[in-house]
């Protein structure tokens, strides 16, 4: 269907006052006609003077002139964009390793541009159209992600089990003339992109430079469901170990020959490798947070600024329940504040995909459960970060469910040092007056 619906109008908006109304259908905005939402940002995003066409609950149609300044929000929510399927089939793709039974939107994989540049999502580049470059050429939707994996083109197409995907390189170089800047991903995989293979994709990579802004390298991620999918070999600690050397090594090099360290290694491969993190000031702008790279870092320094010094005491400890890759330094930061007393941090081992997935966000609720067994009596904080937007863990079971079967209370808290740090102070315990 064309145009875009609205799905609610903030009170005190333009969009309220001009009379816009839930259940309307955006067609145009200054003669153009909409196909999503990205549309609809862009053509008003700069605009002084919005005209739309509207076609209203009834079918009938107005049209709508708005005068605001630049940037001005006009106070609408719009439909969200029904993302691309990925057509790849990589031999490492998390979601295959995925158990049969949980609920269908775990199974969905999305390889859309759109998506990418709205929300940060990896896309491929083997589905782009020829109407999709016109429009990135137009629009010029910076920045995206690409997961590239290698440059070579035969190594690429097989990891990702697409023969388009041998065209990677090509693509991401015409990204890069469009002017667009390009964050890339490469997961590593031990015995099929690595060795020479990563190195002359580092080197193309680099020569693309400052049109590929960065490249984040993450560890293969194994789970137990692998019956019938290709044998990878999981990392350990003698090779991470390898890897954080021959990335200080290319950093130099990438410093020396652009000005920019340009390779940034997740956090896993440290901990993998049981070395100390990168201070912070490693990670550069964090343009990959979300890919694991600089997460830990980034939260034990806003820890050390979040944190005041006091004293308290309590009868049942707080639970702060993560994964097993974090807990060391979750563990850290509550031995050294006010509340060492009064908080345990409750490491969850992740017995639902294996021994091998230890971050916090793939946990279950049954993970939970079972380490809940054997803990002390107290208040459970779950981080939001394992939740989904419905707040359901993997297993479909909600907070209430885990409060239900341990009998314990449970609180869902945001795992932002600040946020965190405010729930722990606002906790009914016998705290003590501040130190000077």
């Amino acid at each position: 269907m064309e145009g875009v619906l609205v799905e609610k109008v903030l009170p005190c908006s333009i969009a309220h006052e001009v009379g816009l109304e839930e259940g309307d259908r955006i067609l145009e905005v200054n003669g153009r006609g909409l196909r999503d939402l990205l549309d609809f940002r862009f053509y008003t995003s700069w605009e002084e003077l919005v005209v739309l066409l509207v076609e209203k609950g009834k079918g009938d149609r107005w049209e709508v002139e708005i005068e605001k300044d630049p940037e001005e929000d006009l106070g609408l929510v719009l439909e969200g964009i029904k993302p691309r399927h990925c057509g790849c089939k990589c031999i490492f793709c998390f979601m295959d390793q995925m158990p049969p039974g949980m609920r269908s939107s775990l199974y969905f994989k999305d390889d859309d541009f759109r998506l990418s540049f709205l929300y940060g999502n990896y896309i491929t580049l083997t589905n782009l159209t020829k109407e999709d470059w016109e429009r990135l050429d137009e629009q010029r939707l910076s920045p995206l992600y690409v997961s590239i994996h290698a440059t070579d083109p035969r190594v690429r197409a097989f990891m990702m089990g697409n023969p388009r995907a041998a065209r990677g390189y090509e693509e991401l170089r015409r990204l890069v003339a469009l002017g667009i800047k390009v964050h890339v991903q490469v997961v590593l995989c031990p015995g099929i992109n690595d060795g020479p293979i990563f190195e002359r994709t580092l080197d193309d990579l680099l020569v693309l430079y400052p049109g590929v802004a960065s490249v984040a390298l993450v560890p293969v991620g194994l789970t137990r469901y692998r019956e019938g999918l290709y044998p990878l070999v999981s990392v350990g600690g003698e090779y991470a170990r390898a890897v954080v050397d021959m990335g200080h090594t290319f950093r130099e090099r990438a410093r020396a020959l652009v000005g920019d360290p340009f390779l940034y290694l997740a956090d896993e491969w440290y901990i993998a490798a049981d070395l100390p993190l990168p201070p912070l000031d490693y990670y550069g702008d964090l343009a990959q947070l979300e890919d694991g790279v600089g997460m830990v870092s980034l939260f034990m320094e806003e820890w050390r600024e979040s944190v005041y010094p006091g004293v308290g005491s309590c009868e049942n400890p707080t639970l702060l329940v993560t994964g097993e890759a974090f807990a060391p330094f979750l563990k850290s930061c509550i031995r050294s504040s006010p509340w060492a007393s009064c908080v345990r941090v409750l490491e969850v081992k992740n017995r639902f995909f294996g021994s091998q997935v230890t971050v916090a966000g793939l946990l279950t609720a049954r993970d939970v459960l079972d380490a809940l067994v054997k803990a002390p009596r107290g208040e459970v904080f779950i981080p939001s970060v394992m939740l989904n937007e419905e707040g359901r863990f993997l297993d479909d079971l909600t907070p209430q469910d885990v409060a239900h079967l341990s009998g314990r209370k449970v609180k869902v808290v945001d795992p932002h040092p600040a946020a965190l740090v405010r729930e722990l102070s606002s906790s009914p315990w016998k705290v003590a007056e501040l130190l000077d």
